[in-house]
């Protein structure tokens, strides 16, 4: 195994126990993919649920790598496309002459990008993206090729995957956070109900309830207002 792809292989170890920023590990899969590969360059696209599902730009190891990926996205189609959307392996040994995507491949050989391998990125059985590695001239990928290409992309689907986890428990602990402070402002603001009215604590959230959908504000807002004007007496 290449040192290089060994190197890549502690930094992702390393990033999933101390997560850092996902564009930056990703730039860091494809440059680490390059040099272990003899490549062009690589780049990675990302399927965007925003974008109605379609593979959007994530990262490339050089300008020429985002020009090639960016053809892909503005096209939808190539290796990259076509790996997506049939979950294989894609390999193109000779742009120039391999008669597939003719739009996409004569400016990937006007680019000086004449083979690609494009490489599914699976996270829980979901094709979530592509990892393309690009070459300069003709070229026959060998096993050993291939395997490291599938390495890198089960590294970056890993560290997606790991990542999206983080973000939702993250996520999770803010709303619960802000569900306890929201309850604990709104127990208050009842409390000074209670004690300005002669009310007891039904009727008090009744009244927060009310003020709150006839202003339409939040409840939590309600209440963070009435126990300010309380603390400003």
């Amino acid at each position: 195994m290449p040192e290089r792809l060994i190197e890549a292989i502690r930094e992702f170890s390393r990033a999933v126990a101390n997560p850092f920023d996902l564009d930056a590990l990703l730039q860091r899969l494809t440059d680490h993919a390059t040099v272990a590969l003899h490549a062009a360059g690589a780049g990675i696209m990302l399927q965007d649920q925003r974008a109605h599902g379609r593979l959007c730009f994530a990262a490339a190891s050089s300008e020429l790598i985002t020009r090639a990926e960016q053809m892909q996205h503005d096209e939808q189609t190539g290796p990259c496309t076509e790996a997506f959307e049939t979950n294989e392996r894609v390999v193109a040994e000779d742009l120039a002459n391999s008669g597939r995507w003719p739009g996409y491949s004569e400016r990937a050989v006007e680019l000086g990008l004449l083979s690609v391998v494009g490489v599914p990125l699976n996270a829980w059985g979901q094709t979530i993206g592509v990892l393309n590695v690009y070459r300069s001239d003709p070229s026959r990928w060998t096993g050993a090729d291939l395997e490291a290409c599938e390495i890198v992309a089960a590294m970056a689907a890993g560290y997606i995957l790991n990542a999206s986890n983080l973000r939702a428990q993250h996520e999770l602990a803010e709303n619960l956070q802000r569900a306890l402070e929201s309850r604990g402002l709104i127990e208050r603001a009842k409390g000074i109900i209670m004690a300005d009215r002669g009310v007891d604590a039904t009727r008090a959230f009744d009244v927060l309830r009310h003020t709150s959908q006839q202003r339409n504000v939040k409840l939590r807002d309600v209440a963070e207002e009435i126990a300010s004007q309380d603390g400003s007496r």
